[in-house]
Parts: structure tokens; sequence; C-alpha cells
């Protein structure tokens, strides 16, 4: 909060400057907007290694595909996705939403089973 409050008082300052004398304005603010995009790339990388608290604790467990096939579907441009190894309950992201969870149960197993 102390660096926003800081970074005003700079630009404030800045306007004044460029206000009420000859300095020319590019000389001001051409340092203000390179310190204005590197704030605010270091912020999203910041954001980016943050995000990655999402990957779960412990080992996967193997999916039985012997039994049941457990598929994955994209709404929005139709990808499927075979899974082979859960490693969350949760089903996975595509196209900025979760993917719709599809199970099907072999037949060789239904016709073992009688």
């Amino acid at each position: 909060m102390a660096r926003r409050r800081v970074f005003w008082l700079v630009v404030l300052a800045a306007v004044l400057l460029v206000a009420l004398t000859d300095v020319p304005a590019a000389y001001v603010f051409a340092p203000l907007l390179g310190v204005a995009i590197l704030w605010f790339g270091v912020g999203s990388l910041l954001s980016l290694q943050q995000g990655a608290a999402h990957i779960p604790d412990g080992d996967p467990s193997p999916v039985d595909p012997t039994a049941e096939r457990t598929m994955y579907w994209c709404a929005g441009c139709g990808a499927e996705l075979l899974l082979l190894v859960r490693g969350t309950a949760t089903p996975p992201r595509h196209c900025g939403e979760r993917m719709r969870e599809r199970v099907e149960i072999l037949r060789e197993r239904l016709s073992d089973d009688r």
C-alpha cells in the first residue's frame, strides 16, 4: 500500500513539474511509464508463481483401465482426455472451464461378472 501511495505522489510531482516548468513531458512521463510497466510485469509473474498452490500432495492413484475408462470431455472445443492416473478428484480445465467427466464401463468386464 505504501508503494502505491509513493507512486501516485511521484506522478503528482511529475505533473506539477511539467505544468510549472519548461521540462518536456516525455522526459518526465517516460520513466514513470517504464516503472509502471515493470511493476505490473513483476506483479503478474509473482501471481503465476503463487498460482501453483493447487498441486496436490501425495502420490497419484492409478486407475484400473480393465474395469472402467474415465474420460473427460471439453464442451468448448470437443477435446477428449483419457484418464490413466488420478491426481485429484477435481476434473481438469480446458478452454477456461472444467471438463465434463464420463465413465465408461467396458463390456468385457460386464460379461465376465455374469
